[in-house]
């Protein structure tokens, strides 16, 4: 671990920063209470050192939760980011406070930025970006299958897929239903398929009133979901601590704004646990200290990427989710939910679990002729 630290904090010498948009047809719609996702819209960044070396990074956009669109990612990285990293050699060590400084906001080009640049620092170094982040405590992890549509036959036949094919982690996406009730009776119908061993979270993704968040926690039994995600506004500090006292776990997404909300959520009890985007929170290194933060108050959280990010984004969270301290939520890689990836072999999920790829790096590096193919146009 010394040598990779000495590695971590020699300094990089940046000739280029290019970002690349891309658009990503899906298999099918994903569909959640907030919006109904037929495109992955998603940014990749390609450093490159003065040797030639390459590194990839990668942020979809998130306008629920970062406010952020192509266009505006795309345009922060080269007028801001870019010129900033090439301004003077960069170390990990100072690499966060250089995007800070350069823009402010915009998270999420931030993360495609920094991801770009760890991953070109641990190829240099020849180790897994794992390796760079800290001690890897394991080489797979258990993914986690999200079924979402708006038909509850279909929901359920989804959920039974997953089981048969050999998910332990399903979340449901809820909210959709004419009344909370009705998503009661589907959680347990879910339940009933998956068995009482399987881990099952439900996301609202901010749809219910506090009204109708009570009453569907009211008449759920206890044990039937392992969590319950945002099931109020992002701003409704008060709502989820006043849900967190009946009994289901909450896991806030949407809400955590930045690292200081898990220390309000946690002073007012209001959240088990924390859904962890380095899309949020500007790349791996500050995701990394907010899951440390988590643990300290004792409470869990999830890694997930984007809806739907590619091989790219789910390399460098399988190299984040290998050295953090708990896994036991899942961690949603969102790349098979793409009807093509940018790499000619998409990292495989195998009976449920995804393995963290071999470095150096992230492990992935996209096509040339793929990332030409889906380039992002404005209509």
């Amino acid at each position: 671990m010394v040598l990779s630290r000495m590695l971590f904090d020699s300094p990089l010498h940046l000739v280029a920063v290019e970002a690349w948009p891309l658009a990503l047809p899906l298999v099918h719609p994903m569909r959640l209470a907030s919006e109904t996702i037929r495109v992955a819209e998603t940014l990749l960044v390609r450093a490159v050192d003065e040797d030639g070396r390459e590194g990839w990074g990668e942020a979809s956009i998130a306008p629920t939760m970062t406010g952020e669109l192509l266009p505006g990612m795309v345009s922060a990285v080269r007028r801001f980011l870019a010129p900033a990293l090439l301004a003077a050699p960069v170390t990990a060590a100072e690499l966060s406070h250089r995007l800070d400084r350069a823009i402010r906001g915009n998270t999420g080009a931030k993360a495609a930025a920094e991801i770009a640049v760890l991953d070109l620092l641990s190829r240099r170094a020849g180790l897994p970006l794992s390796a760079l982040l800290g001690d890897a405590l394991r080489d797979e992890v258990p993914a986690i299958r999200m079924v979402g549509e708006a038909d509850p036959e279909a929901t359920l036949a989804g959920v039974q897929a997953a089981h048969e094919a050999g998910f332990s982690h399903v979340k449901l996406k809820l909210g959709m239903a004419a009344t909370a009730e009705a998503d009661v009776a589907l959680v347990q119908r879910a339940r009933a398929l998956l068995g009482p061993a399987a881990h099952l979270s439900g996301d609202v993704n901010m749809a219910w009133s506090l009204d109708a968040a009570r009453r569907f926690l009211r008449a759920l039994p206890p044990g039937t979901l392992d969590y319950l995600e945002q099931p109020v506004a992002d701003d409704d500090l008060d709502g989820m601590a006043a849900l967190a006292t009946l009994g289901c776990p909450l896991c806030l997404d949407e809400g955590l704004h930045d690292a200081d909300e898990i220390d309000r959520y946690a002073a007012h009890h209001a959240a088990a646990g924390f859904g962890l985007k380095a899309i949020k929170l500007g790349g791996l290194l500050p995701t990394l200290a907010a899951d440390r933060r988590a643990r300290a108050h004792g409470l869990q959280t999830t890694l997930a990427c984007k809806i739907a990010e590619t091989s790219v984004g789910a390399a460098a969270t399988l190299h984040l989710a290998a050295v953090v301290a708990d896994v036991a939520w899942g961690v949603s890689v969102t790349h098979p939910y793409l009807a093509e990836d940018v790499v000619a072999v998409p990292l495989p999920v195998t009976r449920g679990m995804a393995a963290v790829p071999p470095g150096p790096g992230h492990g992935v590096v996209p096509c040339a002729a793929r990332l030409a193919r889906f380039t992002w146009k404005d209509a």
